[in-house]
């Protein structure tokens, strides 16, 4: 059941930049919130009429605040990069259906800041304890440089049998690199999932790597209801 959003006041009070272009923010709220992982926010600054929609990057077990991994493309964005801890915002929260009710083993597939839903899923999966069936999450960045919280995706697939993470970088191979190189394809994938039979497959990113995933899955005999899929540009 999707539960209707509020509206809300949302403080920041914490950020990290990862690159020039991609930070990291934690939103206080004035009210806790329920939500599922691939569920988003809208947010825009007091007086401004239009609001700009950002995916949720916590778990659901975090209710009175949320993580934002946020790429500068806009005037929006811009804004909030330049934004101070304390800065206050207006909230519509939680939105969406992307992720909502699944079942069985899950994999997805991201591309750059596209990751920010699955962070949330893969969160829950830790702390909702969902040891009964595998998570799989397949991170693209251009370098190691723009890889969001890598420490703790590291530690997510070291410490939980349930939850796998494979980074690839496309446009670097640093020293002593010890995940994978280049764009994500079929043999990338089975290598580490063995099959693709009774899995769901989410991919979020940018338009060019959700289709090339779409058309590969599709042709490697993944049912099409067994592909959900968001992106952008």
């Amino acid at each position: 059941m999707v539960v209707p959003p509020k509206h809300l006041t949302a403080t920041i009070t914490a950020t990290q930049s990862f690159t020039d272009e991609i930070k990291w923010f934690r939103l206080g709220l004035s009210e806790p919130i329920d939500f599922f992982p691939g569920q988003y926010v809208d947010l825009r600054f007091p007086g401004e009429q239009r609001y700009h929609a950002f995916s949720i990057a916590s778990s659901p077990a975090v209710k009175g605040e949320i993580e934002l991994v946020v790429k500068k493309e806009h005037e929006f964005t811009t804004k909030l990069f330049e934004s101070a801890e304390g800065t206050q915002l207006e909230s519509l929260a939680p939105l969406g259906r992307f992720m909502q009710e699944l079942k069985g083993d899950i994999v997805m597939i991201a591309g750059g800041v596209g990751v920010t839903p699955f962070l949330s899923l893969m969160r829950h999966a830790r702390d909702a304890k969902l040891t009964d069936r595998q998570f799989w999450l397949f991170y693209s960045c251009r370098t190691q440089e723009h890889i969001v919280l890598q420490d703790e995706l590291r530690a997510l697939h070291d410490e939980n049998d349930h939850c796998n993470v494979v980074f690839t970088l496309t446009r670097e191979q640093p020293p002593g690199w010890d995940h994978e190189l280049g764009h994500f394809n079929k043999d990338l994938l089975l290598k580490h999932l063995e099959h693709f039979d009774n899995k769901l497959f989410c991919t979020c990113g940018p338009d060019k790597m959700v289709n090339a995933m779409m058309d590969m899955l599709k042709e490697a005999g993944v049912p099409e209801d067994k592909i959900l899929h968001e992106s952008w540009g």
